[in-house]
């Protein structure tokens, strides 16, 4: 077995050698693009070059111009134009990713040791979802000190942070707390579905100044969908109004739940975590180390800390 994957890194090797050496006759050109939040609004830069680096510095200068500010899309770099010259490299690439994942997988934290070094300390410890243990101890940890508002984020999508949400909502509303949960995930909306509703006259509504409505799920327990957009989710949860709806809700409720996008999806959850100061962590066993860290880095570039992590089994 260990002959035949030297055998096929060796044909995977010559294979890509010749194809990048093929490429190499037509000149390339990359498009950076990134941007920073500043309290006037989101600005964006777009530059290209012809190798990568040189494009991200330009991206990465036009973004140290401005100091401290509010949020940072860092560059993201793509070719410009590849079309049919990166096609041919497709399928020799898939067998390379398929060799090598083969020969190492990801590596998951296995234990708690290892995810507090991932995500560092937290008010609330580690442990699987009870979400009536989980709602008392936030109660007395940060909801109960006067911190109304508490960002629940995952590394990835799939990791059951939308169920966690809407669970907890309603476990706090039960135990007699104002309770309003959004939905800020304005790329993936679900928390509609946990409460049975429709997605519509919701944040992205609201964020572009069209009418929107909060549903009233139970008693003390309201709900804002994220509602539909064609804008950027980025640019809109930077608009200013969703500051305010924030602190509008803050003095509201007891307690503000925002339901936002995965790490993996961007920086998006920066913005509802910095508000609040803190953020859950939501996440299933086996999580990936790479991704995790990746959350962490978000969370403390908005200087919000990890509230507590909850081990989800959904």
């Amino acid at each position: 077995m260990l002959q035949f994957r030297w055998r096929l890194a060796l044909v995977l090797t010559m294979a890509l050698a010749s194809a990048f050496v093929a490429a190499l006759f037509s000149p390339q050109r990359y498009i950076a693009t990134g941007g920073v939040l500043l309290p006037a609004g989101m600005l964006k830069a777009q530059y290209a070059a012809s190798d990568p680096q040189t494009a991200a510095a330009l991206v990465q200068g036009f973004i140290d111009q401005h100091k401290k500010p509010l949020l940072v899309d860092p560059p993201l770099v793509v070719p410009a134009g590849a079309g049919v010259r990166y096609s041919m490299l497709a399928p020799v690439l898939l067998l390379l990713v398929f060799l090598l994942a083969w020969r190492r997988r990801p590596r998951s934290v296995r234990s708690e040791s290892e995810l507090v070094a991932a995500l560092g300390l937290s008010m609330v410890a580690v442990r699987p979802l009870a979400v009536r243990a989980l709602s008392q101890q936030l109660q007395a940890y940060w909801f109960g000190r006067g911190r109304p508002v508490l960002a629940v984020v995952s590394a990835k999508a799939g990791d059951g942070r939308t169920h966690v949400a809407a669970e907890l909502a309603r476990a706090l509303a039960a135990s007699g707390e104002p309770t309003l949960v959004i939905d800020a995930d304005l790329r993936s909306p679900a928390l509609h579905r946990a409460f049975g509703l429709k997605n519509r006259a919701g944040l992205a509504d609201f964020l572009e100044g069209r009418a929107s409505q909060l549903a009233h799920c139970g008693e003390n327990l309201s709900v804002m969908v994220a509602g539909r957009s064609g804008a950027d989710p980025l640019e809109l949860l930077s608009h200013r109004r969703m500051q305010e709806l924030l602190a509008a809700a803050a003095k509201r409720y007891r307690v503000v739940l925002v339901d936002t996008p995965a790490a993996a999806c961007g920086p998006d959850l920066q913005l509802s975590a910095a508000f609040a100061g803190g953020a859950l962590v939501v996440l299933k066993q086996g999580s990936e180390t790479a991704a995790l860290a990746r959350l962490r880095d978000l969370l403390k570039s908005c200087q919000a800390r990890v509230v507590g992590t909850v081990l989800n089994p959904v």
